[in-house]
């Protein structure tokens, strides 16, 4: 995954055989869709020339979205017959291990038996513009006597002004996620208009996926190549309105249920580790006879 493209040159020199390059998305992608300062700027054309070469020296491609496809054989000149469309998933065993509750663990529980409210709503990101963090902040805010928000960010995240109802941790093992996501009713998506949604899907997606978690996201291109309509809570607009609107709608245990179970049920048929291993090992085989008859 990003950024090992630029490990492609070496090892294709040194190694001598066929190459997958695991990309994800460009590079790219990735520079641009942070604010643009003078330094960043001037790296773009080295980064953009990162991309170029290594996707150009890989033998198979794996993008996550069949519009990130389309967009690095627009964008880069990569041959369609080299680029595979492989979910980017997530590492279902680093959620099965079970611990006894640690210190922030005990922190969120005893802040959630303090508000009492019986609605539970999870964020977990970074706080840029892409994840639409002003609108959550602002839903938190309007919600502030009936709805408990945990925001999951970044150790460099930080933000003033956090409502009453909001727990913040960060820094936390794939264990405590787990908790938390067992803690919570709904998990809350990339909640903007940010342009690199048309094409890229978060990680969070498939989270909410594998453990059976009402979705609310903005409704883009990207998302909508592993949800639809009835597995998601897709915002047409996004804003604090809509994502309230969507919140309330979802307080009822028998919506929650409805999203939980079509959620799931797409992860476990499209996206869970099984399959995306299956998947990779067609890859796998595909490239090997292709490349054992031209050896013939």
């Amino acid at each position: 995954m990003s950024p090992c493209h630029i490990l492609t040159v070496s090892l294709k020199i040194l190694g001598r055989k066929p190459l997958i390059l695991d990309a994800g998305w460009s590079l790219t992608d990735g520079h641009i869709s942070r604010e643009l300062k003078i330094m960043q700027f001037l790296k773009l054309p080295l980064v953009m020339l990162i991309d170029f070469i290594s996707f150009h020296l890989a033998d198979i491609v794996l993008v996550e979205s069949k519009a990130q496809s389309r967009r690095i054989h627009k964008y880069f000149a990569v041959n369609e017959s080299k680029l595979r469309v492989q979910f980017t998933g997530l590492n279902e065993l680093s959620f099965t291990s079970k611990e006894s509750d640690s210190k922030v663990l005990k922190g969120v529980r005893k802040r959630i038996a303090e508000l009492g409210y019986p609605l539970i709503v999870l964020f977990r990101g970074k706080i840029n513009l892409e994840s639409g963090f002003e609108n959550i902040l602002s839903a938190a805010k309007i919600l502030n006597d009936s709805v408990i928000f945990i925001f999951v960010v970044g150790k460099n995240d930080i933000f003033r002004e956090c409502p009453r109802n909001v727990i913040m941790v960060s820094q936390i093992t794939d264990n405590e996620m787990h908790d938390i996501y067992r803690l919570s009713d709904i998990s809350i998506g990339q909640v903007s208009t940010h342009p690199r949604l048309k094409y890229t899907i978060p990680h969070k997606a498939f989270e909410a996926g594998f453990f059976s978690m009402p979705y609310i996201t903005a409704d883009s291109a990207g998302v909508r190549e592993y949800l639809h309509q009835g597995s998601a809570v897709f915002l047409e607009h996004p804003s604090s309105e809509s994502l309230v609107r969507a919140i309330n709608d979802l307080k009822g245990d028998a919506a929650r249920r409805a999203y939980a179970k079509k959620i799931n049920l797409i992860y476990r048929e499209s996206a869970s580790q099984k399959i995306l291993s299956e998947k990779f090992d067609q890859i796998l085989l595909q490239l090997f006879n292709t490349k054992a008859h031209k050896f013939h």
